[in-house]
């Protein structure tokens, strides 16, 4: 009975266990276990890897941002297409991300990882709507306010606020939607008084439209008129000052005055406008004319112009101010003064003019005319000047800068580190440096159009006069420095160079040639009218590089470097010669050239010692000049003898005469003054200060003479 009975619990079990078996059987597919969650390699199974997205396509206009929803076990990672940004770029498990279009936002398709996963989401960019705006631009009160604007759109549409935003521009409401709708633009208090822009753009697709969004200024109190206006009366100059009271401003803005002038109180010309309560006028008025006049004040904001009374008065026939691009003819005089000729046949036309010189400092007998005179003594003191001033014709020609002057820190004015603003934008480069820059274009220009006999009818034609027409420029600073400008201006070489010289009006003479008239001499009577090259040095042990041949030659061929051989370089023998033989500086050791030879063995010119000195151009080695010293060196008041000729021959030549060495010697008056001692210096500020030693014969007591006289 036991055994019987125990049987069916065994057999029970057995199919309690088949039960269970076949139950695996039927969910495994193929007879085979699967793992559980939590099997492991030691009898159990692995953990099954889940990734998926919603949604899994995503249309965004740009701007617009959109959410997608990640159901995961496993860590994922993001990757966006071009122009699209994901946040957070990575994760795990479960979580979203926020996908934003960009201005450049195409479509594409994000990618999300993890594991051994991969799914994919398709952006897209909506479909563009027409949209329009209604209106495209609305105004708004300088106090916080609103204004609104209708979209018309069938499609959606966002609604972007600029970057960088305005303090003022707070919100737009809505900033997105679908359809038509009225848009709220939102602002704070605006306490500037001008007006302020801005704008919002509006998309639908690629489709965009923009709203202008003024900002109206915030209340402005206009200045009070300004009153005691003068001159008036009868007898006025015709270049004058005119003055008037301050006006006052409740505000506190900076006032600027305008003085307007009338002859029938109906017709004005305005002065350029200034924050001074003096001017004078820069043109001359007519003489014996009666004039309207009235000041008009500025702060410079809306409602901030307010006008003076008008006052009247009649001008007389004299004025005591040079006007602005006044140009006249000046002689030298036998007893050294410098006076106003009406007009000359003389065939060479010299230019001087200042720079940062202002208005008040062109009173006849002011601060130009004395340091201008200065300039013009200077150059006809030496020879061959003081004997051959009668083929000049000297012109002085003011002109007006804004400020008083020089631009310093660069030669090029807009390179400066303190700019003033100057008529010809002259720019000393500073430090050691004795270089000077200057508008070229505007030096050109405003010598065309005020020295007589200089504009052409054509550009070509204005600078070739010029070309023949040395320009000084007197600059009203205290500066030991000097510079002169070549330019050809790019022109046809037919032209010669154009030479500017720039030298400031008050160089300290703390030695014996670091002085205004000696660097006149140099970069003037030297560089700008004579044509002449440098014969100072840099350093004694440079040798003169033969690269320098074409740059020597292009400016040659336009009529400079005139008293400095151009070198050739024999590529048989790896040597110099020189084919020019006329020249003051030589690159051969040989006194050669048939006019240095003619100087040299002639008896009256012993004591200036033409032979080889070397140095010269900068370089120290491998380059002669003829004379130990001379006004190229360093700025003692005696030009060599090949200088003095080539001088001589520039005057002649403009002249349309022939110039002729027996000619030039028998007037030479200077070929005893040689300097023999002065070895040549660097023409740096530290070494303004060289002394020198006259070999034979005082200066002439009275250089300016009207007729040849000779040294006793």
């Amino acid at each position: 009975m036991r055994t019987l009975f125990r049987q069916p619990r065994i057999f029970a079990l057995m199919a309690s266990l088949g039960i269970v078996s076949l139950l695996a059987i039927s969910c495994g597919g193929e007879g085979k276990d699967k793992p559980g969650p939590n099997s492991g390699g030691g009898g159990g199974g692995t953990t099954t890897e889940t990734l998926s997205v919603s949604p899994t396509t995503l249309s965004l206009a740009a701007g617009a941002s959109g959410t997608i929803s990640i159901t995961s076990n496993v860590a994922w990672t993001v990757s966006a297409p071009s122009g699209y940004t994901a946040t957070p770029t990575s994760g795990s498990n479960n979580g979203s991300v926020k996908v934003t279009a960009g201005s450049t936002a195409a479509g594409g398709t994000l990618t999300i990882k993890g594991g051994s996963k991969s799914v994919s989401v398709t952006l897209s960019a909506p479909a563009a709507a027409a949209v329009t705006v209604l209106p495209e631009s609305v105004s708004i009160p300088a106090t916080a306010g609103t204004a609104t604007f209708q979209i018309n759109c069938a499609g959606s549409w966002t609604v972007t606020l600029p970057s960088p935003k305005p303090a003022w521009l707070t919100s737009v409401t809505p900033a997105s939607g679908t359809g038509n709708a009225t848009v709220t633009i939102n602002t704070g208090n605006y306490t500037e008084k001008t007006k302020a822009s801005s704008f919002l753009t509006v998309k639908s697709g690629s489709n965009t439209k923009y709203v202008t969004i003024t900002k109206e200024a915030a209340s402005n109190t206009a200045p009070t008129k300004p009153s005691g206006l003068k001159p008036s009366g009868s007898g006025i100059e015709t270049i004058t000052e005119f003055s008037w009271n301050a006006s006052t401003d409740t505000d506190g803005d900076a006032l600027k005055y305008t003085v307007m002038l009338s002859k029938d109180n109906n017709t004005w010309t305005s002065f350029d406008p200034t924050d001074k309560t003096t001017v004078l006028n820069k043109e001359e008025m007519e003489k014996n004319t009666t004039y309207y006049y009235k000041v008009v004040a500025d702060d410079g904001y809306d409602g901030g112009k307010v006008e003076s009374d008008v006052t009247t008065f009649t001008t007389g026939s004299t004025k005591s101010y040079w006007a602005d691009g006044e140009a006249r003819l000046y002689e030298v005089n036998s007893d050294g003064s410098i006076t106003e000729v009406s007009s000359t046949s003389r065939p060479f036309k010299l230019v001087y003019t200042g720079d940062g010189y202002t208005q008040d400092l062109y009173k006849y007998g002011g601060q130009f005319d004395q340091e201008v005179d200065a300039g013009i003594k200077a150059l006809f003191e030496i020879q061959p000047y003081r004997y051959y001033y009668n083929y000049f014709a000297v012109y002085k020609v003011a002109a007006y800068s804004n400020e008083a002057g020089m631009s310093q820190g660069a030669t090029e004015w807009d390179n400066a580190h303190t700019k003033v603003d100057t008529k010809f934008k002259c720019s000393w480069a500073g430090g050691n440096s004795t270089g000077i820059g200057c508008s070229t274009a505007t030096v050109i220009s405003f010598v065309a159009d005020n020295v007589p006999g200089m504009k052409g009818a054509s550009d070509y034609e204005t600078r070739t006069n010029i070309s023949k027409s040395p320009i000084s420029i007197v600059i009203n600073a205290n500066q030991y420095a000097g510079t002169n400008i070549w330019t050809s201006g790019n022109m046809s070489s037919e032209i010669g160079m154009i030479s500017i010289a720039q030298t400031p009006a008050r160089h300290p003479a703390s030695g014996s040639y670091g002085g205004f008239a000696y660097t006149l001499r140099h970069e003037y009577g030297g560089h700008g009218i004579g044509l002449l090259g440098d014969e100072y040095v840099y350093s004694s042990s440079s040798p003169y590089p033969k690269d320098n041949e074409s740059t020597f030659r292009y400016w040659q061929n336009l009529g400079a470097y005139c008293n400095t051989y151009l070198p050739q370089w024999n590529t048989t023998t790896s040597a110099w010669y020189s084919d020019y033989e006329n020249c003051n500086i030589s690159l051969t050791p040989k006194v050669q050239g048939e006019n240095w030879k003619s100087f040299a063995d002639r008896p009256e010119y012993s004591a200036c010692n033409i032979s080889l000195h070397a140095g010269s151009a900068t370089y120290g080695v491998g380059i002669y000049r003829s004379e130990n010293s001379s006004c190229m060196i360093n700025n003692i008041p005696h030009f060599n003898t090949i200088s003095r000729w080539k001088i001589y021959c520039r005057i002649k030549l403009t002249a349309g005469e022939t110039p002729d060495i027996e000619d030039f010697i028998a007037h030479d008056y200077d070929k005893t003054n040689s300097y023999g001692s002065a070895a040549p210096a660097t023409k740096s500020a530290a070494a303004a200060t060289v002394s020198g030693h006259r070999c034979e014969g005082p200066m002439l007591i009275d250089p300016y003479h009207k007729k040849p006289y000779f040294l006793k």
